[in-house]
């Protein structure tokens, strides 16, 4: 058998990356959960002459400012497809 061979040989099952992106709705939830968690208010923000401040700076902790900024990255996530002898799928995800 040589590598080509092997390269290619018969296999059903795959290990395949998927992207995932927060919808813009599904993202200001998070971020509301994410404002009660840490600052006790699902509003961080008010508005001050024309211009939104955070109502708590003080409670403004590095790792929630790294929470919030990971929240609005793309994620990669890899699921596991199967398919059957009639190209019928099944998925799993990958740990």
């Amino acid at each position: 058998m040589t590598d080509l061979d092997d390269l290619f040989k018969p296999e059903n099952k795959f290990t395949v990356p998927v992207s995932i992106h927060l919808s813009p709705t599904d993202e200001l939830k998070l971020q509301k959960f994410l404002n009660l968690h840490y600052l006790g208010d699902v509003d961080a923000n008010e508005l001050v002459n024309g211009k939104f401040r955070p109502k708590y700076p003080e409670k403004e902790t590095e790792e929630f400012k790294n929470t919030v900024r990971n929240i609005s990255m793309g994620y990669t996530a890899y699921i596991e497809v199967e398919f059957n002898e009639k190209g019928i799928t099944t998925f799993g995800v990958v740990k």
